[in-house]
């Protein structure tokens, strides 16, 4: 266990106060030896002071619990991108943006959200580009500063260059790194633009260099998709250990570029999950229609996941553009419980054709995101599914 002295407690010297709730708590000789050992690690806590502080609150254990569910936050905070994808979802319009305090209360609200629901929290930091936010370091150390376990992850296109208080930052806090690959040299250039992917590859040798984890998504379409086994071959050659595969949802500038049929969209999972074996490296998605190759690929929108845009907009996914309500005023619980379009997802096999009441629900449930960008109905059947589309 990892306890230290809560965020919510100033140390006044011979007395604790509770910022939330205006208590104070003399401390003795006993307390202070306790709380000066908590830094170190040393001499674990234990006996009726620690008892009493943990009990009171004083006292907070934010490390991962195991056996706890998680939540999944996505939060953008910035609009803007050193890059014009072909296959992006969103336009970079300009739009009025959360400002830092702003954020601020989002992630005390999302700690709040995750204690109450006594669930551990993930936050993927993106944008737009993330490095490009002056704050987001601050806003990572603010993030494990919350009384409850949130891993951080970053999502990045890899091409701009980490400085050093970053880096710092992720390494401190063991951040997971993300950043976009999307096919060969040639193909991820003509997606991303001349000179990306060896800027993308250049990014994760650092952050591989400092020992980070990193990941690398790809997302498959009619332009990258044979371009897989080839891909793969690279991202072993770099020492990549996960790629996580999507699809492509057609909305934004992505919408003129090509998704797969049905078809050769399963093909292509098979293809992967074939390329999988005596490979160390993780391939197999954990999106919907990937439980076919034996992955957990289930749909978590309404269960376990939410969306924050730039513009504080909660979003059910940031590729399912329907507001459930605007952080600068409205809570977690709020969204979450009060949103009707959350409540019929939630209740799929009333609401949801055909996925909702398909065999396989409980293992994929299709994707909302597709269905909303290929027919304007988010409770439509997912379109890249070949069982779907059959009946």
């Amino acid at each position: 266990m990892s306890y230290r002295l809560s965020r919510d407690v100033i140390d006044l010297g011979q007395h604790l106060m509770n910022t939330r709730t205006g208590e104070l708590y003399e401390v003795d000789e006993c307390g202070r030896t306790l709380l000066s050992n908590l830094p170190t690690g040393e001499n674990p806590p234990e006996g009726e002071v620690f008892d009493f502080m943990r009990t009171e609150g004083l006292l907070v254990d934010p490390s991962e619990q195991k056996d706890r569910g998680k939540f999944l936050l996505q939060l953008h905070v910035l609009n803007a991108c050193n890059l014009k994808c072909r296959h992006c979802y969103d336009w970079k319009n300009p739009t009025v943006t959360l400002t830092y305090e702003q954020e601020l209360t989002v992630l005390d609200n999302f700690a709040d959200f995750l204690k109450k629901m006594e669930m551990d929290g993930e936050i993927s930091f993106t944008g737009g580009e993330p490095l490009l936010y002056d704050h987001l370091s601050e806003l990572i150390d603010y993030a494990k500063s919350q009384d409850v376990f949130i891993k951080p992850y970053v999502l990045t296109n890899g091409t701009v260059p980490p400085n050093t208080k970053i880096l710092e930052c992720l390494i401190r806090h063991q951040a997971g790194v993300q950043i976009s690959i999307d096919g060969t040299e040639a193909i991820h250039d003509e997606i991303r633009g001349t000179g990306n992917y060896r800027k993308s590859i250049a990014g994760i040798k650092k952050f591989l260099s400092v020992g980070l984890k990193v990941s690398v998504h790809y997302v498959i379409m009619r332009r990258n998709a044979k371009a897989i086994p080839e891909f793969i071959e690279a991202m072993e050659d770099i020492g990549i250990e996960r790629v996580n595969f999507s699809c492509l949802v057609p909305i934004g500038p992505g919408a003129q570029e090509e998704m797969l049929t049905p078809s050769e969209n399963r093909e292509v999972i098979e293809n992967v999950a074939l390329l999988q074996r005596g490979r160390s490296i993780s391939l197999l998605s954990t999106r919907p229609l990937w439980y076919t190759v034996g992955s957990s690929g289930f749909c978590p929108v309404g269960y376990n996941t939410l969306t924050i845009d730039a513009a504080g907009q909660f979003m059910p996914c940031r590729r399912l553009p329907i507001s459930l309500g605007d952080a600068r005023h409205d809570t977690f619980f709020r969204v979450w419980f009060g949103s009707e379009f959350l409540q019929k997802i939630r209740e799929r096999e009333k609401y949801v054709q055909i996925c909702g009441t398909c065999p396989q629900a409980d293992v994929c449930g299709g994707c909302r995101a597709l269905a909303y960008a290929v027919t304007g109905d988010a409770f439509a059947p997912d379109p890249s599914c070949l069982l779907a589309c059959k009946m």
